[in-house]
C-alpha cells in the first residue's frame, strides 16, 4: 500500500486577522444560521467537560459540526482556564480543527480565539437588527472583550445614538469606551444597572455573573434584553413577562444560561421560543418587531459558525499565497 500525505494548515491567531474582520465575521454568523435554518448543517449540541471534580480549574466545551455548503466537517475546543490570567493568558482559549467529511483527514489547526470573540460579537448585533424596534440606545452591562465585540459588531449594523456602559469596575469602564474614541454614538458611564436600562432600546448582558442583573420592571414596552452569560442574568419575570421569546439554538438554550433555572423548574418548555434565529433568517419564520412588544432573546453561543468562519479563512489563505504553512500528518 502506498504511503499517502495529509497535508495540514496551521493557521495562528495573527494569520487569521490578516484574512478576516468584523464585517466578515458578521456575514458569515448570519449565512451560517440561514444554512442552518434550511437544515443544511448537522450540529448536535454542545458538550461540557468540567474538569474541577478532577482538581483542573477548568472546563471545555466540544462542538462538533457538518457544513454541508462548505462540504466541510470541524470541531470547536473551546473553553475557560482559572489559572491563565496569573500566566498573562486569557481566560477563554479556543481552537478549531476543519476537516474532510469524506475522509476524515485533516484539512486544519486554526487558533480560534479572535473567530470566536467576533463570532460571539456577530450574534447580538445580527439579532438586534431582526428583532429590535429601535436601536437609539443601548445598555451593555458588562465591558470585557466580548461586550467589546459586541458593541463593535453592533455598530456596523445598527443606528445607535447613545451607550450606557455598566461594570462594577471604573477602570473597566474607562478602558472600554477609550476603545471606541471614534465613535458616531455616545459612551457613557453608569454604575447603577436600574438606571441604565431604564427608557433604552437594547439592553445586553455580557458577563459571568449569577445574578439578577436587570429586573422586568425597568423593561420598557419595545424594547429587546439579550443575555449572552452562562449563569442567571435576570429576574425570571423578564423571560416570563417578555411578549416574545427568542434564541439561537432551542435544545442548548433549555440546559444553559439564563433559561435552564427556568426550564428545570417547569416554567419554560420547548414550545415557549417564538422565535428561533435561524428560522427566521432562512425564511421560516416571520417577525416585525414592535412598539408594543418586550423581546427577550438569549444566545448560548453554536459551534457552526466559528467552522464556518475558519474554513473562510483556510479559503482565502489558499487562493490568495501559495507560501502555506503545511504539516504532514503522515510524515
Amino acid at each position: 500500500m502506498s504511503k499517502f500525505t495529509e497535508k495540514v494548515m496551521l493557521i495562528g491567531n495573527d494569520t487569521v486577522q490578516k484574512y478576516a474582520d468584523a464585517d466578515m465575521a458578521i456575514k458569515m454568523v448570519a449565512k451560517t444560521w440561514e444554512w442552518y435554518g434550511r437544515g443544511e448543517i448537522i450540529m448536535p449540541p454542545k458538550i461540557t467537560t468540567d474538569m474541577s471534580s478532577a482538581g483542573v480549574a477548568g472546563w471545555f466545551n466540544s462542538m462538533p459540526c457538518y457544513v454541508k455548503p462548505y462540504d466541510i466537517a470541524g470541531i470547536k475546543l473551546v473553553g475557560g482556564y482559572d489559572n491563565n490570567k496569573k500566566k498573562g493568558m486569557p481566560y477563554i482559549k479556543a481552537n478549531i480543527m476543519l476537516t474532510d467529511p469524506n475522509s476524515g483527514m485533516l484539512k486544519a489547526v486554526v487558533s480560534g480565539d479572535w473567530i470566536s470573540d467576533f463570532r460571539t460579537g456577530s450574534q447580538p448585533a445580527i439579532m438586534a437588527k431582526h428583532l429590535a424596534y429601535k436601536t437609539d440606545v443601548v445598555t451593555i452591562i458588562g465591558s470585557g472583550l466580548q461586550g467589546y465585540t459586541s458593541l463593535l459588531c453592533m455598530s456596523r449594523l445598527l443606528d445607535i445614538k447613545e451607550v450606557r456602559v455598566c461594570d462594577l469596575s471604573e477602570a473597566a469602564r474607562k478602558s472600554f469606551i477609550a476603545k471606541f474614541g471614534n465613535a458616531r454614538f455616545t459612551l457613557v458611564e453608569y454604575t447603577d444597572n436600574e438606571a441604565a436600562c431604564r427608557d433604552s432600546d437594547i439592553i445586553i448582558t455580557v458577563t459571568n455573573a449569577d445574578a439578577e442583573l436587570v429586573k422586568a420592571s425597568w423593561v420598557k414596552p419595545g424594547s429587546l434584553v439579550m443575555t449572552m452569560g452562562s449563569f442567571k442574568e435576570t429576574e425570571p419575570e423578564v423571560v416570563l413577562n417578555a411578549d416574545v421569546i427568542a434564541v439561537d439554538h432551542v435544545a442548548q438554550s433549555l440546559h444553559r444560561g439564563n433559561i435552564k433555572p427556568l426550564y428545570e423548574s417547569g416554567l419554560i418548555t420547548e414550545s415557549s421560543f417564538d422565535i428561533e434565529i435561524a428560522l427566521l433568517l432562512a425564511g421560516k419564520q416571520k417577525y416585525v418587531p414592535s412598539p408594543d412588544k418586550r423581546v427577550y432573546a438569549q444566545i448560548v453561543g453554536m459551534g457552526c459558525p466559528d467552522v464556518v468562519i475558519a474554513e473562510t479563512v483556510r479559503r482565502r489563505i489558499q487562493e490568495q499565497t501559495s507560501n502555506n504553512n503545511y504539516f504532514d500528518m503522515q510524515s
